[in-house]
């Protein structure tokens, strides 16, 4: 197995991260890593929820997976998962309220790898999650706390 994460602090609500995740087909505006318009759903997401959303994410690489939206729980978490030849690799976000520090969240966005070929996809995306991982994290934070991403305002 292969766990890689990312864990920031952000002034605002869980309630305000959760929305944005749901908007799944606008998740390429903060995630680094896909193109622009590369979400495609398989179905409409389910009112209230996401979980049990499927569809297909393409890459800036231009490399397109399907995916899966499980294990969500409302304002705490969201997982989705790509299968991967020998692997599945489990992609969440978790976040919850700070207990100390009113008004604030803590993010915590990962990947878990698990399967034979874990060891070969390590090898794969270990290079590039850290940096990934930081922009992703750095666009969510500056959405909820200032409504933009690299300094351009975005409506989500």
């Amino acid at each position: 197995m292969f766990e890689t994460n990312k864990i920031i602090r952000i002034k605002g609500t869980a309630t305000r991260l959760f929305s944005i995740l749901q908007k799944v087909e606008q998740w390429p505006v903060w995630d680094v890593d896909l193109q622009p318009g590369s979400v495609k759903l398989n179905q409409p997401v389910p009112v209230g929820t996401i979980e049990g959303t499927s569809g297909s994410l393409t890459m800036k690489n231009g490399n397109t997976f399907p995916f899966l939206i499980r294990n969500v729980v409302v304002d705490r978490q969201v997982e989705y998962l790509v299968k991967l030849p020998g692997a599945e690799s489990d992609w969440y976000w978790k976040f919850e309220p700070v207990k100390d520090s009113p008004g604030e969240i803590d993010l915590d966005m990962g990947v878990r790898i698990t399967g034979n070929a874990g060891f070969v996809w390590k090898l794969v995306f270990a290079p590039f999650l850290p940096k990934a991982f930081d922009i992703c994290t750095r666009n969510l934070k500056t959405i909820i706390e200032d409504g933009k991403v690299d300094g351009v305002a975005v409506d989500l």
